[in-house]
């Protein structure tokens, strides 16, 4: 974790108020990788905070999970920013400077599956370009991959709503059919 912590593989680390290192259960079965850290993450060192994680939250109430049930992490483990103000889409060199701590976690955790949030994500992980294609859908890998859109695509698409809730009762149903425990599902806006 100290070689992380003070990691300078990118010019990222520079602008960084911390690396936002994964959290939740190291021995979680189901692993989310999201795309990099926006400016609320790069000041708690949490993942998935602000209005993407309120979604992100309801994402895990529908399934029937909580963040203790999972591993969270991000493909770029620092906040991509020009100006430190707006938040960019990482650049490829950076995601593959931030790939080991990927993989290191990969390794760490051992989930039975891994869903990525967002085309960034679902590229670091495959190294497939296509994540329209794959959205929704299994990919195979070791382990499988499944990619959901990221959540902060519902802040400007909310027509996507519906959409989006039908990847996630895929989701529900592999992962039943994998025998990862679920809770019910609670309240959210993917509720009927």
């Amino acid at each position: 974790m100290t070689e992380l912590q003070s990691c300078r593989r990118c010019g990222l680390a520079p602008m960084r108020t911390q690396v936002v290192t994964g959290t939740g259960s190291a021995s979680a079965r189901l692993m989310f990788t999201g795309e990099a850290p926006g400016k609320q993450e790069d000041l708690t060192g949490v993942g998935f905070q602000g209005s993407s994680g309120k979604i992100f939250d309801e994402v895990l109430a529908y399934l029937g999970l909580t963040r203790d049930d999972i591993w969270l992490n991000n493909a770029v483990r620092c906040r991509p920013t020009e100006t430190g103000q707006k938040n960019r889409t990482p650049l490829p060199i950076e995601v593959e400077a931030c790939r080991p701590w990927l993989m290191a976690d990969l390794a760490r955790v051992r989930p039975v599956i891994m869903v990525t949030l967002g085309k960034t994500a679902f590229y670091a992980v495959t190294g497939e370009p296509d994540f329209a294609q794959y959205r929704g859908r299994l990919y195979p890998a070791d382990p499988p991959v499944f990619p959901l859109a990221h959540p902060a695509y519902l802040i400007y698409r909310r027509a996507a709503l519906g959409a989006y809730r039908d990847d996630l009762d895929q989701l529900r149903d592999l992962l039943t059919t994998w025998n990862i425990p679920l809770n019910p599902p609670r309240p959210s806006r993917f509720s009927s």
